[in-house]
């Protein structure tokens, strides 16, 4: 077998020399600052290391990238663990005295350990720090290293929701005009053109966030159907779930602590196929409907709202009314819903519907006339 050291390792080459090149410098500032005595100016020895040297960027950013490989790192490891020859090869070398009994997923999570435990350091040191003004500059260093964390701890939520984009496209079915539609009349030269949809690669995009997923019902023909829907941070798109013929494990797992919260777990949904129904509604263009308790009791839906779908010329174009497991989770949909919508309202006010400047050409045209 074959196994890739760039891909179980990432960037760890990397990762050695930066950090032997800061050990390097933080021990020739601890030589060059401490006096006769043996007492040593530790405060301008941290300001200098940290917040002046080329050295503690250059870390930080090799460990940002050995994080972000991490996960892939560990999904890897479980691919090669399923041939024989590398776990034996595996055993042969966690024998190396080295290695200090660790087992390699042990080695690999510890640079993201170390990252970790920087903050932490420099908070006791903080708190040890008697003199107010020494204070303030570990304070400022301890902020540039917890921005340095929560910049990782985005960068992870990106990557974890854009790979969650990325199955979702490559599972997608969009029926076609005549599976929407199957009374409708098509002339015979355009049959072939409309028989895919132009959508099929909208799913995926930079900026689009996946707010909550998750099962819903949905009463459309008065019966109830299991769908699936996904609220992204700009349209609400109703699915129904197939089996897939084959498994793709997610790259990303909930492994990271922080890990964005949507509703429930993608990494199990990434063996399904999902068939979009009817179409995808844009926030701006329907308004929520709670059911409340009586008129929940009338009609004999618990946990239950309406989405009422209107067009641009504020005709009702549709109406959805769904169901949800509990009035716990209803209400989570409903909260994200109100959010995201009113968020998503905001945007397009301050981009697409926002007033245009006047020229200054047509300014000085009137006041000339």
């Amino acid at each position: 077998m074959f196994a890739e050291p760039e891909l179980l390792f990432g960037n760890l080459d990397e990762l050695c020399c930066v950090t032997y090149a800061f050990c390097k410098e933080f021990i020739s500032l601890l030589l060059e600052n401490v006096g006769a005595g043996g007492e040593l100016p530790t405060i301008d020895v941290l300001v200098k290391l940290f917040r002046k040297s080329a050295e503690a960027d250059s870390v930080s950013h090799a460990y940002h990238c050995y994080a972000l490989n991490y996960i892939n790192a560990l999904n890897y490891l479980e691919t090669l663990r399923r041939h024989v020859e590398f776990c034996e090869f595996e055993k042969w070398c966690s024998r190396d005295p080295r290695c200090k009994k660790l087992q390699l997923t042990d080695l690999l999570v510890a640079p993201v350990q170390h990252i970790m435990k920087v903050p932490l350091i420099l908070k006791e040191v903080e708190t040890r720090t008697e003199d107010s003004a020494e204070r303030e500059q570990i304070t400022q260093i301890l902020e540039i290293e917890e921005n340095s964390i929560r910049e990782l701890d985005d960068k992870m939520k990106w990557l974890k929701n854009f790979e969650r984009l990325l199955e979702i496209q490559r599972n997608i079915v969009w029926p076609s005009v005549f599976e929407l539609d199957p009374k409708i009349y098509i002339p015979e030269f355009l049959k072939q053109a409309l028989t895919r949809q132009p959508c099929d690669r909208i799913i995926v995009s930079p900026r689009r966030q996946i707010i909550i997923e998750g099962p819903l019902q949905i009463w459309d023909t008065g019966k109830p159907q299991e769908m699936y829907v996904v609220l992204f941070d700009d349209m609400l798109l109703i699915t129904r779930r197939k089996k897939g013929l084959s498994k793709k494990k997610s790259s990303l797992s909930e492994n990271w602590a922080s890990s964005c919260s949507r509703g429930s777990s993608a990494s199990s949904e990434s063996s399904m196929r999902y068939v979009v129904y009817k179409q995808p509604l844009s926030l701006d263009r329907f308004f929520i409907h709670d059911v409340t308790i009586p008129e929940s009791a009338s009609c004999r839906l618990e946990a239950a709202f309406v989405l009422v779908s209107l067009n641009r010329f504020q005709q009702v174009v549709t109406i959805h009314t769904f169901q949800a497991p509990s009035d716990q989770s209803k209400q989570t949909w409903l909260l994200k819903l109100r959010d995201t919508q009113d968020k998503w309202k905001r945007t397009l006010q301050h981009t697409v519907f926002r007033s245009p400047r006047p020229s200054t050409c047509s300014i000085g045209h009137k006041s000339t006339t």
